[in-house]
């Protein structure tokens, strides 16, 4: 619990939004940074890739998929926008309704990106 970022990753607004039944849309839910580019296939996050990549591989479906799969799997029932107007990539993407991650697995995501536990 020293951990700040552990604790607190975004000002409780994920909390103020589930208390009052405020949807979020995550927009350009791939992207990292401001305007940096996106994290999936990206060198600068080898470990959160090689655990999207092996739950992309299990389930059958795109890293894309799993990374949206991970967004829809958040208790605060988040409602993704994606960006795209790719049929194909739409048609991948939307595969993550198909399946769900179990808790560990979307722990596993988490932690693969850098996060701490408290």
């Amino acid at each position: 619990m020293v951990n700040e970022a552990s604790v607190d990753h975004d000002g409780s607004i994920l909390d103020y939004c589930r208390l009052n039944d405020i949807t979020i849309q995550p927009w350009s839910p791939f992207q990292y940074g401001f305007f940096e580019g996106v994290f999936l296939d990206n060198e600068k996050f080898p470990e959160l890739n090689k655990k999207i990549n092996e739950l992309a591989e299990k389930y059958g479906v795109t890293n894309s998929a799993i990374a949206i799969a991970w967004i829809l799997r958040h208790p605060a029932n988040m409602q993704p926008v994606l960006g795209t107007v790719n049929a194909d990539r739409i048609k991948a993407i939307a595969k993550a309704a198909e399946f769900h991650l179990s808790r560990e697995e979307w722990y596993d995501v988490f932690r693969a990106a850098g996060n701490v536990l408290p």
